[in-house]
C-alpha cells in the first residue's frame, strides 16, 4: 500500500516566515547594518539621545567612540558616562569589596545555575521571562548574546553544548508555572547568593566578617565563619580584619593603598 503523501512543512504555513528571513539575509551588508542601526534607534530613546545629542556634537565623544570600536574590551572606558563611585571605594578597586557590579552578578548567576551550564541557564531564564512579560520587542543585547550562543552551539561538533542546553531546558520545564527559588539551588549555594546580593546593596571598599555573617538570613547564621573567609578569599572579596572599626571608617591614603592590594591567597 502506497504511503500517504505528506505536505512539506514549508508549504503548510512556514513559507511567509522563511521568505521574510531570506529577504533579511540577502540584504547587502551596508543595508543590513543600517537597518539594524535604525531598529536600535527606534527602540531606544537613550541611544537616540546619545547619538544626536552627544556623538553628533562632541568631537571628544566621537574620538572615544572610535577608540571603543577599535578595541571594545575592558581596557578602554566606554564612550558613555558611568555613575560616579565614592572616592574611598574607587581607590580600593571595585565598589563591592574590590569586585565590580557585573562580577558580583556573574557570581550570583553561577551559583544559581549550580551544575548547569551558566550561559545556557542565563539565556533560557531571560527568554522565559521575556516570553511571559508580554513585550513584543526583544532587547538587542539579548538578541546578540543569543546569536553568539547559537553560533557556538551550531559549531560544537562534540555536542556538549546541545546536552548542556537540554539539561537547562529540562530544569525549567520541571519547574514550569512556579518561580525559581532557594529549594532549587540548595543550602550550600543559597547562603552565598544571599551574601552576594548583600554586597550589591551595600558597596564597601572592604567588609567586616561579622557584618557579612550578620547579613545572612537567620536560617543561615549557623554557617561557619571560616566558610565566609574561604568564600571571600576564593572570589577576591576584600575583608577588613580589624575588630571594632566602624564600617566606612577607612579614609587615609595609607589605608586605601593597603586595601587596594589584592588579597593574599
Amino acid at each position: 500500500m502506497k504511503a500517504a503523501r505528506r505536505t512539506p512543512r514549508l508549504l503548510a504555513g512556514d513559507l511567509p516566515a522563511v521568505g521574510e528571513l531570506m529577504r533579511e539575509l540577502t540584504l547587502p551588508d551596508d543595508a543590513a547594518d543600517l537597518w539594524a542601526l535604525a531598529d536600535l534607534c527606534r527602540r531606544s530613546l537613550r541611544v537616540r539621545s546619545w547619538l544626536f545629542g552627544r556623538f553628533a556634537k562632541e568631537p571628544a565623544t566621537q574620538a572615544a567612540f572610535r577608540l571603543f570600536l577599535a578595541n571594545p574590551g575592558p581596557v578602554h572606558p566606554p564612550p558613555w558616562r558611568r555613575p560616579s563611585v565614592p572616592v574611598a571605594i574607587a581607590a580600593a578597586g571595585g565598589p563591592h569589596g574590590g569586585l565590580s557590579e557585573m562580577e558580583v552578578l556573574a557570581l550570583i548567576k553561577g551559583y544559581q545555575a549550580g551544575p548547569l551550564d551558566v550561559m545556557a541557564f542565563v539565556l533560557v531564564r531571560l527568554w522565559r521571562r521575556f516570553a511571559g512579560s508580554g513585550r513584543r520587542e526583544i532587547p538587542f543585547a539579548l538578541q546578540a548574546a543569543t546569536a553568539r550562543y547559537w553560533a557556538a552551539l551550531a559549531g560544537d561538533s562534540a555536542g556538549r553544548m546541545g546536552r548542556d542546553l537540554a539539561g537547562v531546558l529540562q530544569f525549567f520545564r520541571e519547574r514550569s508555572g512556579r518561580a525559581i527559588g532557594e529549594a532549587d539551588f540548595g543550602h550550600a549555594s543559597t547562603w552565598k547568593i544571599h551574601l552576594l546580593v548583600y554586597l550589591l546593596d551595600h558597596p564597601r571598599a572592604c567588609y567586616k566578617l561579622g557584618e557579612l555573617h550578620g547579613s545572612l538570613p537567620a536560617k543561615y547564621r549557623h554557617v561557619d565563619r571560616r566558610e565566609l573567609r574561604d568564600f571571600c578569599q576564593r572570589h577576591g572579596i576584600r575583608r577588613d580584619p580589624r575588630s571594632g572599626r566602624p564600617v566606612g571608617a577607612i579614609s587615609t591614603p595609607k589605608e586605601l593603598g593597603r586595601l587596594a592590594r589584592p588579597p593574599l591567597r
